[in-house]
């Protein structure tokens, strides 16, 4: 094999001129390190309000006690007219539920606004979605109720699977796909705007 000759019009490429501009970590992961950062502090600001007197002796009484009405209101109305509802208990002559902390859907809207509230897009999109969210998540928790109910009166097998194993991780897992879409929309939407 003999060697080839380089053609008399090529020649390797230039290198760069200048010197070649390196960014600082901070630059390149600031936007995710602020992000945990708000993130984690809006979480610990929502462990800290639990503790306090008012979430525990007024909030979270009246909200869970709403839950159970509601649940109560929408089986009446579906034709399960023998259920009844006592504080935070549903109950029937199949059988009865009582709507604990854990059991509000509280916890993964926390979780959902403060996914949003940290994101970095432009703060009018983030109320909107806090809202919005929450209604979701509320509405979901309330076919929980439902379908634990009935699940308790008529597939008490189920039970302890739906409540326990089911309907936690769906919940989670709803709270980050809610985010997951909305930042997606808004992100597409703040570099429509801003052509960045």
């Amino acid at each position: 094999m003999e060697p080839t000759q380089q053609e008399p019009n090529s020649r390797p490429p230039d290198p760069p001129s200048g010197p070649v501009e390196s960014r600082s970590w901070f630059a390149t992961h600031g936007r995710d390190l602020r992000f945990l950062v708000v993130f984690a502090t809006l979480m610990g600001l929502y462990y800290v309000a639990t503790t306090t007197a008012t979430m525990k002796e007024r909030f979270f009484p009246w909200y869970l006690q709403f839950n159970a009405q509601a649940s109560v209101g929408i089986l009446n109305a579906c034709g399960y007219e023998d259920v009844k509802v006592s504080r935070t208990s549903l109950s029937s002559s199949k059988g009865t539920i009582s709507v604990e902390r854990g059991c509000d859907a509280v916890e993964p809207t926390a979780l959902f606004a403060a996914a949003v509230l940290a994101s970095p897009v432009a703060f009018a999109t983030k109320l909107p979605a806090v809202v919005a969210g929450a209604l979701v998540l509320a509405v979901v928790n309330i076919v929980r109720i439902i379908s634990l109910f009935l699940s308790a009166a008529h597939w008490r097998k189920a039970f302890d699977l739906l409540h326990l194993d089911v309907w936690q991780a769906a919940f989670i897992f709803l709270s980050l796909l809610l985010w997951a879409l909305w930042a997606a929309w808004a992100t597409k939407r703040q570099k429509r705007l801003t052509g960045v």
